[in-house]
């Protein structure tokens, strides 16, 4: 993700992993994704599966590559030329959280990417 594209109020796709279906029988089917934090944290969403991905259906073997939409609220460049800049994202777009409630998590701007829509 090119950082100079990176600007507050701006909408992605956080990339997350499919990992486990948590009800495949409900309609929708409900879905367990994953992905990590700048510091390292493992942080889980649980929700419908078309939150994650178009091409996730209850059929769909897992794991596998999703995604979450979510608006960046601050991007955070270093002025060291050897610090990784960060972003600060909300994934409230869609009324997702966190299994703990959060919403706001501090990313690599490589987990970023275009939204379906643009």
């Amino acid at each position: 993700m090119d950082r100079h594209a990176l600007r507050p109020g701006d909408h992605f796709e956080l990339a997350c992993e499919a990992v486990e279906w948590v009800d495949r029988a409900s309609f929708p089917a409900v879905v367990r994704v994953v992905f990590t934090d700048a510091q390292g944290r493992v942080w889980s969403l649980v929700d419908k599966a078309a939150i994650f991905g178009t091409d996730l259906d209850p059929e769909s073997a897992l794991p596998r590559p999703a995604a979450v939409r979510c608006v960046v609220k601050e991007f955070r460049d270093e002025s060291d030329a050897s610090s990784v800049p960060l972003v600060l994202v909300s994934i409230e777009p869609d009324g997702v959280a966190a299994e703990d409630g959060t919403e706001v998590f501090l990313v690599s701007p490589e987990l970023l990417g275009p939204t379906a829509a643009g």
